[in-house]
């Protein structure tokens, strides 16, 4: 009887797995944990620099003739940082910087 019972176990676990996952073309395969590391400390610099090209623009907000002239800069900085954030994560706080640059950018017309 016990010898039924594992036998029913086994299979009923064997019936439970087995279906591969099937990615869409295209979907970049899984990176190990050593890049994944390494993209995230990429990441921390690239952000840096992020915050960097923003802060004259942050900082001048209450002075519309200061964003004006420190603008086309800090928008050219970060079009050629935003291809270098290599994380989901990265690329979400990229955006919130770049989001912050063009809302103050959009209070001095």
């Amino acid at each position: 009887m016990r010898l039924v019972l594992v036998f029913c176990a086994l299979v009923a676990a064997a019936g439970c797995g087995g279906k591969a996952e099937v990615k869409p073309e295209g979907t970049p395969a899984q990176k190990d944990f050593g890049t994944q590391v390494g993209d995230a400390g990429a990441d921390t610099k690239t952000l840096a620099d992020a915050n960097a090209a923003a802060s004259e623009v942050v900082r001048a907000a209450g002075d519309c003739d200061a964003v004006k002239a420190a603008l086309p800069e800090a928008q050219r900085k970060l079009d050629e940082i935003g291809p270098n954030v290599r994380t989901q994560a990265g690329r979400v706080s990229f955006e919130v910087i770049r989001k912050r640059v063009n809302d103050i950018a959009q209070m001095c017309p």
